[in-house]
């Protein structure tokens, strides 16, 4: 696709190698996401997986789409709709908002959630530690 006629696509639009790296982008995909040079940046980690699958398929001609969590501008995550179809080395991805997900999951939350409670407890378990010391020596 022409690279000027690219930068008039009404939807965030990538051309990205087989690497990730962004060859091309529309002009509307800056008011979404960060100044980046590889797409691999703004996906979440949890997604990267996903994305791996996706864009692997580089002999399929067919549209893909996944549901994948990106990193926007502002620096917080959103959800998003990618559909991705090669055209030989080139793959051209689009990318719009799905507002309807949830995220993050809430498996995810939940063991971040018990991973900070279980830091806590150890820090608690530290303190009291410490304070006992400290108790100790003043006597």
């Amino acid at each position: 696709m022409d690279t000027s006629t690219t930068k008039w696509i009404p939807v965030p639009y990538f051309q990205i190698n087989q690497e990730g790296a962004i060859l091309n982008s529309s002009n509307i995909t800056h008011s979404y996401f960060p100044p980046i040079s590889n797409i691999w940046t703004i996906i979440h980690k949890e997604d990267r997986n996903k994305a791996i699958v996706m864009l692997s398929q580089t002999t399929n001609s067919d549209p893909v789409t996944k549901h994948l969590i990106l990193q926007t501008r502002n620096g917080f995550f959103g959800n998003f709709k990618c559909t991705i179809q090669w055209e030989g080395s080139i793959c051209h991805l689009v990318c719009t908002e799905a507002k309807n997900i949830k995220v993050p999951s809430v498996l995810s939350v939940q063991k971040s959630l018990v991973n900070t409670q279980k830091r806590l407890e150890e820090s608690e378990k530290h303190v009291n530690n410490v304070t006992k010391i400290l108790n100790m020596r003043k006597h």
